[in-house]
């Protein structure tokens, strides 16, 4: 059996460097954008399409109704072909981060994949969401990018806004929600070192 971490996050909350930090304590595999990347050469999605639509639900509306309950597990065939970019890159995302939760331990970031791996097979499953106060996230994005703090909270408000739809489309649940998560970390309280430890030594506790 496989243990792998899945981390959700707010934009801005840290949750990219506290995967990396536990993946790096744990000896796990670390997959945030490489997911994309794996996904996107296996569908024939160019690099360009990819960087518009990773993390962003499809814009048709009809579609989604379409969809019934945005579920797109197991769907193949003529329906496949018609569906937009974005819904074919979830399929092949979907199923890269069954193929990596398989083979190694492994902490993955976003791409909603503690819906995903909600009924994977020999998987000991980890759910965590990261987030923070708006004006700590918005600081950090601020000195992380450079860029102005009006800029620094546009980026926030509509990062968090794709990330809450792209979650719900695919997954119909709610983004951020307790009851979806095992653990849920507030980096402006805890500070990111101590919420990346909070995860490394509960893993480590399962072991003992």
């Amino acid at each position: 059996m496989t243990r792998v971490i899945t981390i959700g996050r707010q934009y801005g909350s840290a949750g990219h460097d506290i995967g990396q930090m536990v993946a790096e304590a744990l000896g796990y595999k670390f997959y945030d954008k490489e997911l994309v990347e794996i996904a996107a050469k296996k569908s024939n999605i160019s690099k360009e399409a990819v960087d518009d639509i990773d993390e962003k639900a499809t814009s048709s509306f009809l579609y989604s109704l379409a969809s019934g309950n945005y579920s797109l597990r197991g769907i193949t065939g003529p329906l496949y072909y018609e569906m937009p970019l974005n819904d074919k890159l979830f399929i092949a995302q979907s199923q890269v981060i069954k193929d990596v939760a398989g083979r190694d331990n492994c902490v993955i970031v976003g791409r909603c994949a503690d819906y995903v791996l909600d009924d994977a097979k020999n998987v000991d499953l980890l759910n965590v969401f990261i987030y923070a106060d708006q004006d700590f996230r918005i600081r950090r994005v601020k000195e992380t990018f450079n860029i102005t703090e009006r800029q620094a909270k546009d980026r926030v408000i509509k990062t968090d806004k794709q990330r809450r739809i792209y979650y719900s489309y695919y997954s119909n649940r709610d983004w951020g929600s307790m009851s979806n998560y095992d653990m849920c970390l507030n980096t402006c309280k805890l500070g990111i070192k101590t919420a990346a430890n909070i995860i490394i030594n509960y893993v480590k506790g399962l072991d003992k």
